[in-house]
């Protein structure tokens, strides 16, 4: 049934032009993560549960959390923080990993960074819609603040892109990088308020606006999942520093990118 909703879901694209090659590139590498599976793209799903569960069960019962719908509140952060794991993890390798299409085939750079995001993006839509239908369980009462979460999403998409443009650049001129990496993702963890509550780490909103992803889970977090108004100063900070970040990786990108497939 998932697999037939999911050839569907991918038929709706045209069948030209620069969106149907990105297309093809992401529905590629979807497949080849998740079909030939039992489950499919539920494993997707499996890899938060188990973790919501684990963390539920810590915090809950030795930590003694008074977060309001705190297993939703574990869900929302985990679906954030594994779609900026997985992604950054996957832009890492990008240029190394398409090699061959950058040395054989002439296609615009950005196309393989934008497909790479698609694939691991459907995987955070399918969550996103696991947490809508547990929320009507937790009797989550959605209001218009709910309309600036897709905006919220945006952020994240350019945050990660620009991440992404910046790290596969750094991994061909030092391949330990993906270790550093590694050592900076299980930090980058217990300083995101995934867990707990910001106020822990974040008392001084100073602090927080050096963490653009930790404002974008707080913000999501306000209007999906407690209906309340954003945190303008956060939001606008957010998408400044995402778009600078943006702006800087498209130019290390276009310096370095062709010096880049030479080295390969």
């Amino acid at each position: 049934m998932i697999k037939k909703l999911t050839n569907r879901f991918f038929t709706l694209i045209p069948e030209n032009n620069q969106l149907e090659r990105i297309w093809i590139l992401a529905k590629t590498d979807f497949k080849k993560r998740y079909y030939g599976t039992s489950l499919g793209i539920v494993w997707a799903l499996i890899n938060p549960l188990i973790q919501l569960l684990i963390y539920y069960f810590i915090f809950s019962v030795f930590f003694k959390t008074t977060i309001p719908n705190f297993p939703l509140y574990i869900f929302l952060g985990l679906i954030f923080w594994m779609f900026f794991a997985e992604v950054t993890k996957k832009g890492l390798f990008t240029i190394q990993t398409n090699r061959y299409l950058l040395e054989n085939i002439r296609i615009n750079k950005l196309d393989i960074y934008y497909s790479g995001h698609l694939s691991i993006f459907f995987a955070f839509l399918f969550n996103l819609l696991v947490f809508f239908i547990a929320s009507f369980f937790f009797n989550i009462n959605y209001n218009i603040n709910l309309l600036f979460f897709p905006l919220i999403i945006l952020n994240l998409l350019i945050l990660t892109f620009s991440i992404n443009l910046l790290l596969s650049i750094i991994y061909i001129y030092l391949r330990d990088f993906n270790h550093v990496w590694d050592v900076f993702m299980l930090v980058a963890f217990w300083i995101n308020p995934i867990v707990y509550s910001e106020s822990v780490l974040y008392e001084h909103k100073i602090i927080l606006y050096l963490n653009p992803l930790a404002g974008i889970i707080i913000n999501a977090r306000n209007s999906l999942l407690y209906g309340q108004s954003l945190d303008l100063y956060l939001f606008t900070w957010n998408y400044v520093f995402s778009l600078t970040l943006l702006a800087i990786g498209l130019l290390v990108f276009k310096i370095y990118s062709k010096k880049v497939v030479e080295i390969l």
